[in-house]
């Protein structure tokens, strides 16, 4: 409906100049802008070829960013690829790498920056806080009571 197989590569290649993209965005987008699935599915093996698009190093470098900028848990951190269209199987075996230190590490690292924050409050509002914050992240319950009760110490 759209137009060519070229306006499609075209058109794919400006979303991927504007960050990596897995392969499930990339088909999104592309019928989101009119391509008919001929033309979608062309371009998709065209840059699969190329290189542009390849969800196991979209995958690993996500992973990273979720647990390293975004301070996430496991949990949060397969939450995050899930959005991102990275496959459940895929998922799986990328976040297998996500040791338990990783997730203390990042659980420790989080409460020293938001404990700042609530030097004022009473104990137990501190606590409560820590907690939750913790839990919509994505981290473990075990991770989240280790975590705020060394904070607490």
């Amino acid at each position: 409906m759209r137009g060519s197989q070229a306006d499609a590569k075209s058109s794919a290649l400006r979303l991927i100049d504007y960050r990596p993209r897995s392969r499930k965005e990339m088909i999104q987008r592309l019928k989101l802008k009119g391509f008919e699935d001929d033309e979608i599915n062309g371009t998709i093996e065209y840059l699969e070829r190329a290189g542009l698009i390849n969800d196991e190093i979209l995958a690993d470098g996500l992973l990273k960013h979720a647990i390293e900028r975004k301070l996430l848990g496991k949990r949060g951190a397969e939450l995050f690829l899930y959005k991102r269209g990275i496959e459940r199987n895929l998922i799986s075996k990328v976040i297998s790498s996500h040791t338990k230190e990783n997730e203390d590490e990042a659980a420790k690292k989080l409460l020293e920056k938001k404990l700042r924050t609530l030097s004022k409050q009473p104990e137990e509002v501190i606590k409560r806080r820590l907690y939750g914050m913790l839990q919509r992240r994505g981290f473990a319950s075990d991770v989240i009571k280790a975590a705020v009760s060394s904070a607490m110490k």
